[in-house]
């Protein structure tokens, strides 16, 4: 074989490497921007594009507690304080096994699936061959004893379902489109949990722990303590010395 066709022939199977590792490239994410409409747990919610239909989406990555089981309701909450009413970049990462569009959600250029792992609101999604690629984050939230990783009980929704089955239709969050609910508002804020009553209990039993926030809180007594002894604490918008007032301390 001469010199030429063995130029040749090398060229023609770079080329074929090439095209071959062009077509295997995945396309990069297509990118949707909408106001969260409504949040429906942890980790799913609901985005109305401009001119669009609204879109339910599934944060990627991330698994919170079924809205029946402990800190279910909190990691709603969490969610909520973060998106709803603020519009919010989707990056499209294709669809779960329920037809929901599965993504990344980013709001003031935070990845709010990746912060409600950090601050204890939700796991690591887990796969077949690991436990997820937001496993460091995981691991932190519970040696700092964040969110759910600060209660005993708090299991993974999969087990949770093996042991239980799903959420009672009475607790289940209805999956309904905004729009087309009868009578709904245009922006359904979750529900809140209310205050008990009772004395306030007393200060000995809080700590500064790494908590920072009103979602992260189980009462106006521990607010309040966390925003007057704690540093870093973001409790107070309006700065007139009462804490989560929209949660707690109405």
């Amino acid at each position: 074989m001469t010199s030429f066709a063995l130029r040749a022939g090398a060229a023609a199977l770079l080329a074929c490497l090439w095209l071959g590792s062009a077509a295997a490239t995945p396309p990069a994410a297509r990118s949707v921007q909408g106001v969260v409409t409504r949040v429906t747990d942890g980790d799913s919610l609901w985005i109305a594009p401009p001119a669009q239909r609204e879109l339910e989406v599934r944060l990627r990555d991330i698994d919170a507690p079924e809205i029946c089981q402990i800190w279910g309701q909190e990691a709603r909450l969490a969610l909520a304080e973060r998106v709803l009413g603020k519009t919010v970049v989707l990056r499209v990462g294709g669809r779960d096994p329920h037809g929901r569009t599965l993504g990344e959600v980013w709001v003031d250029g935070v990845n709010v699936g990746v912060t409600m792992v950090e601050e204890g609101h939700a796991w690591s999604i887990r796969t077949r061959w690991d436990r997820g690629p937001l496993v460091g984050q995981e691991r932190m939230a519970s040696a700092l004893r964040r969110g759910l990783h600060s209660l005993p009980g708090a299991v993974m929704p999969r087990d949770f379902r093996r042991a239980h089955g799903p959420c009672a239709a009475g607790l289940a969050a209805d999956r309904t489109p905004p729009a087309t609910r009868p009578g709904a508002a245009a922006v359904a804020p979750a529900a809140r949990p209310q205050r008990s009553e009772g004395p306030p209990a007393p200060a000995a039993q809080y700590r500064c722990d790494g908590r920072t926030r009103c979602s992260q809180m189980r009462s106006c007594d521990e607010a309040r303590y966390f925003l007057q002894n704690c540093p870093g604490v973001q409790m107070d918008g309006d700065r007139d010395g009462i804490p989560c007032e929209a949660q707690w301390c109405r």
